[in-house]
């Protein structure tokens, strides 16, 4: 039996407006659905069911978001859950009843913060409390030992040196691993999102940078994992992890949420059984080996990249991830030494990211 890594927005209402947002046109299209269905669908699947990270919008907004992780700890303690978080969460747990769910029920807690200056987070956001919230939260996570870690950009705008030595340094205060998203187009390519798609070189130069200064401490990314620390990982978009969208539609992956990469409902009967057995996903997102990567000597580790990136930017999976710069004909000889801290996060598995420890080791 299949178990499932879900990444799932209960609720698409947010109280940020951020510039660079992935979902917010998806988003304001979504019919909710509420608590009763929520937890129709834990009951009839959670057998299937890994871990759930709570993403996309604030799901700390909904009073029923504290309800249905409570219910899932008390009936399915054995199934991990996370919140992604703006840093609402220190404000929505002021209330004892959603105070005591956060306490018995969370395992994890990613807050994203995407710059160290106050100002600059609340301009990117479009939030003037995003970063107080953040700082707050982070906290909260080391008032009551929860596993925290610091999401942040990997954008045009942000991966700075200062900035970085600025977020290592949070990261380091409060105890925290941090995760970089690179920035992808799910709204489109267009004039603003070529605002915050980052160069290759910058990428690499960013990930070099923390792993010389602080630790890399794993590599989720088929492409940089193989070109930059020999190693090889798997893209799970898909295979063990999917999205569900407010409206309890289910995608492959959390960038990849138009109308076309729909495969299912979670109001469908025994949805996950049959996401298994139909291979419905494999429409959307099938390993495959682009042909310009034939000759490449990562071929068999990268197998073409990030399922998301080549769809995104390519329209295809015939195509070679956009970040990669050619076909290799030898391996990195100076690869970048991945750290000794171990990862236990449900991202690790779930999404291609990138996690790193302000420590070095």
């Amino acid at each position: 039996m299949k178990k499932w890594n879900i990444g799932w927005g209960v609720i698409s209402s947010c109280n940020m407006k951020c510039q660079f947002c992935y979902s917010y046109s998806r988003r304001s299209e979504c019919k909710e659905l509420g608590l009763e269905e929520w937890i129709r669908f834990v009951d009839s699947n959670h057998e299937r069911i890994n871990s759930i990270n709570y993403g996309t919008s604030e799901n700390t907004l909904s009073r029923d978001w504290f309800k249905l992780i409570m219910h899932i700890r008390s009936k399915y303690p054995a199934i991990r859950q996370a919140i992604t978080t703006n840093g609402y969460l220190s404000i929505a747990i002021k209330d004892p009843e959603c105070k005591a769910a956060f306490i018995a029920a969370i395992d994890e807690v990613d807050i994203s913060l995407d710059f160290a200056d106050k100002k600059c987070h609340g301009v990117l956001r479009g939030q003037p409390s995003a970063y107080d919230w953040a700082i707050e939260t982070l906290k909260l996570c080391r008032e009551y030992q929860k596993p925290s870690t610091i999401v942040f950009l990997g954008s045009k705008v942000n991966l700075t040196r200062e900035n970085i030595d600025g977020l290592f340094a949070i990261g380091s205060k409060y105890g925290t691993m941090l995760r970089m998203n690179i920035f992808r187009p799910a709204e489109g390519l267009n004039e603003k999102t070529a605002l915050f798609i980052p160069d290759g070189k910058i990428i690499e130069d960013t990930i070099r940078y923390i792993a010389e200064k602080y630790s890399v401490a794993a590599i989720n990314d088929p492409l940089f994992s193989s070109i930059l620390a020999n190693t090889p990982t798997v893209d799970p978009s898909g295979d063990c992890s999917i999205r569900i969208l407010p409206n309890g539609n289910i995608t492959p992956s959390t960038y990849l949420i138009r109308e076309e990469h729909v495969v299912a409902n979670i109001r469908d009967e025994n949805v996950l059984e049959k996401l298994e057995k139909d291979h419905s996903l494999e429409t959307i997102i099938k390993p495959k080996l682009p042909c310009e990567c034939m000759n490449c000597v990562y071929a068999n580790s990268c197998r073409g990249g990030v399922y998301d990136r080549r769809i995104l930017w390519c329209g295809t999976l015939d195509r070679r991830d956009p970040y990669c710069p050619h076909s290799f004909s030898e391996k990195n000889s100076q690869p970048v030494p991945l750290g000794k801290t171990p990862v236990n996060s449900v991202h690790d598995g779930y999404l291609p990211t990138i996690f790193f420890s302000p420590t070095h080791n």
